[in-house]
């Protein structure tokens, strides 16, 4: 009982923490009186007006009552008493009402901008609702499951095909939940509190704030209170003016970035590193292509694989003006817009004499906007053609037709030149410029390795500290998640060289790749152990690094069946990291898997021990002791979960199993229906209830359940045999 409430009395003084971390933000409004300037520059701006409360203004949406048909159902935006909401009915299941409480988005984006709508949720969490709107194109559009990318909402697209149906999606990064990180708002941190049993949203507003970039504010105001402006010395806030040009980067990464939460807990201010990585996305099927452009969904992050960044000092506020979010050259002086070329001749002077030499267009044409060649608009592949999504290509490419079109990608000139084939652009090119700058090598290497290549060419995807730290993470990853790993002394000298790059994320990764491969190398684990030791204050990044590292191998060998090698990188990434949960979760639900039950429940009992608020960890637990037969120790174990967490819609599934099995039908059915209630896409909880309604000689309801959860699953074997009998009877 001591460590239970050790457990508990831990859980409530982090949640204590976290309170008072987030008391530090005290919104912009704050801000005003001392600097009315930039305040009313951003007040005006995209991100002022990203998002907030629904009201007339902000909704672009019309919410006019009017019935939106699909293929199986149809839902009706309306508004009432002045608030917004949404009726939905999917064919064969109860009509869902659902209110919204924040808006994002205001179609700003001149690529194509959209707006998302958020509803509050029985168990505390904010959730994107499916029902998104494209302003331009005044069309309403689902997020498909499919592949299909955005559809516009029509007679012949189903419920079944939208991603977010039911909504799922949760604003705020956690670990347990698919969610939309914290990027959709100000100091927005989504967090379970035990003492409520239930999550918390907390933000400052859903508009992207001062307090984003500048992090904390008040201490500087307390500071600032005296009427006695501090010229030097600590202001009680950092000046982004002074920070390097990846610190700088870092701070639009936080939200413009594809990024992999290492934990939560990320507020702005904090260090970002500890929190996130915007390169381990790489590892879990690379977004992008090899030379960084995106290949199906992403942001501007990608800027740091482009050569301006590379080998120039360039950051995000050399081009966009922070507070106004309008266009500014490197020397801060105001543009006329996204296509003025001041962006690139405040930098390559010698091209403003005359750009004609070098665009070979006429002065006031579309060929001669820099971006029109180096930044093109490009369609998110994840998105499809059917909804406008092009975003300006940050790599700040230089046109390689031929390239292009090994990548599959539509050419800068032929955005504009539609009847030029490839070859006659890239002779023009030749023709105009000579031979192009190549690739990187390390990215002409990447882009001829695939999944069939030999694994005697691992070591050249490797590069050095003297590489590009996205290219050399590029080609790490790939090295690292190839099926075919392979210990050379190339190999070994390669990574031992990467592994005191001062880049966390390559560093991470090399000493992961390092103890894949160590075997029963003593030399080699003494070097792993004194790089670890060496990495001083980054050590802990380090570890947490290289231990989720293991965490992505592990989860991609067991799905190619390969359950024994899962299983001894869930090993290796749980004594690096003893508290990643993530790998716990994982190597119990892997001995599930084998059949190792035993070993399933211990490691499911050393996750409660360390945390004894754990729900996931209890009701994963008891599902280990279901399997096992062990009935009453399951109930035990459900209920615990339960306690903590009573709106968890797996753990209602779980004992309803279980109170069916023991033929406890009554409690069965209240589980039952409460899994369903809570999480309506859980097939199996319409399987069992129906079941237990024909116990209960509830026939007709029975028939209705097992309905729907045969149109949520078809293929359900007990739900098959179940309408066969029902068949049988009829007859």
């Amino acid at each position: 009982m001591l460590k239970k409430f050790g457990s508990i009395s831990i859980a409530l003084f982090l949640i204590n923490i976290i309170n008072a971390d987030q008391d530090q933000f005290i919104g912009s409004k704050a801000c005003q009186n001392c600097h009315p300037d930039q305040f009313g520059t951003w007040k005006e701006s995209t991100h002022g007006n990203a998002g907030g409360k629904p009201n007339k203004r902000r909704v672009l949406a019309s919410f006019d009552g009017k019935k939106i048909n699909l293929e199986n159902g149809w839902f009706i935006p309306f508004t009432e008493n002045g608030r917004f909401f949404f009726r939905a009915k999917e064919n064969g299941f109860p009509e869902k009402k659902y209110e919204v409480i924040g808006v994002v988005g205001g179609g700003h984006i001149y690529g194509g901008g959209t707006q998302t709508y958020f509803g509050l949720f029985p168990d505390g969490t904010m959730r994107l609702l499916p029902f998104d709107y494209h302003p331009a194109s005044n069309t309403w559009f689902f997020e498909t499951n499919d592949q299909s990318g955005w559809v516009p909402v029509s007679e012949s697209l189903s419920f079944r095909r939208a991603s977010e149906w039911p909504p799922s999606r949760v604003l705020g990064a956690l670990e347990e939940k698919q969610n939309c990180q914290q990027c959709h708002g100000s100091q927005i941190r989504t967090s379970f509190y035990n003492d409520k049993g239930k999550y918390i949203s907390d933000k400052t507003a859903l508009s992207i704030n001062c307090e984003s970039c500048h992090g904390p504010g008040k201490e500087h105001a307390n500071l600032m209170q005296y009427g006695e402006p501090i010229i030097q010395g600590y202001t009680g806030i950092q000046s982004l003016k002074t920070l390097s040009k990846q610190e700088s980067v870092e701070v639009c990464a936080q939200c413009h970035a594809l990024k992999d939460m290492i934990r939560p807990g990320y507020t702005p201010g904090k260090d970002f590193k500890d929190y996130f990585s915007t390169k381990f996305a790489m590892l879990g099927g690379n977004p992008y292509y090899p030379d960084g452009r995106v290949k199906a969904f992403g942001y501007q992050q990608n800027h740091v694989f482009s050569d301006c960044y590379i080998n120039g000092s360039m950051t995000c506020v050399d081009c966009h003006n922070p507070h106004s979010n309008e266009y500014q050259d490197v020397n801060r002086i105001p543009l006329k817009g996204k296509f003025d070329n001041g962006q690139c001749t405040s930098c390559h002077m010698a091209k403003a004499s005359n750009i004609v030499d070098h665009t070979f267009h006429k002065l006031e044409s579309e060929g001669s906007l820099c971006t029109s060649c180096h930044m093109p608009f490009m369609q998110h592949k994840a998105v499809g053609n059917k909804i406008k999504f092009e975003r300006a290509d940050h790599t700040i490419s230089i046109p390689r037709p031929l390239v292009d079109q090994a990548l599959n990608i539509k050419n800068a000139c032929q955005q504009c030149h539609v009847e030029m084939s490839i070859a006659e652009v890239s002779n023009q090119m030749s023709e105009w410029y000579g031979e192009l700058k190549p690739l990187h090598p390390l990215e002409a290497i990447l882009m001829k390795f695939n999944e069939n290549s030999n694994s005697d060419n691992l070591a050249d995807l490797l590069g050095t500290n003297s590489d590009p730290p996205p290219q050399v993470f590029a080609g790490l990853s790939k090295a690292f998640m190839f099926n075919q790993p392979k210990e050379t002394s190339e190999i070994i000298n390669r990574l031992k060289h990467l592994s005191s790059n001062s880049d966390v994320d390559i560093k991470g990764l090399a000493l992961a790749y390092l103890d894949l491969l160590r075997l029963d190398d003593s030399s080699l684990n003494d070097f792993i152990v004194k790089s670890l030791a060496e990495s001083g204050k980054d050590q802990t990044k380090v570890r947490t690094r290289w231990s989720t590292a293991n965490s992505y191998r592990a989860e991609d060998q067991i799905k190619r069946g390969m359950l024994i090698f899962g299983i001894n990188l869930y090993q290796k990434a749980i004594k690096i990291w003893p508290r990643n949960v993530r790998a716990k979760k994982g190597l119990a639900q892997a001995y599930i898997s084998i059949g190792d039950f035993t070993k399933a429940i211990q490691t499911f009992g050393e996750i409660i021990q360390s945390n004894a608020m754990d729900w996931q960890g209890w009701a994963g637990l008891a599902n280990t002791q279901t399997r096992l037969n062990q009935l009453d120790l399951a109930v035990e174990a459900y209920m615990r979960s339960l306690e903590i967490n009573v709106y968890n819609p797996k753990a209602h599934l779980g004992i309803g199993n279980v109170l069916f099995k023991m033929k406890k039908n009554d409690l069965a059915e209240m589980h039952l229906q409460k899994a369903i209630d809570l999480d309506p896409s859980l097939s199996e909880a319409y399987i069992y209830l129906a079941a237990t309604k024909i116990r209960l000689q509830d026939y007709k309801m029975a028939t209705r359940i097992l309905d729907r959860g045969l149109i949520l699953n078809p293929k359900d074997e007990a739900g098959g045999m179940m309408r066969k009998k029902k068949k049988k009877l009829k007859n």
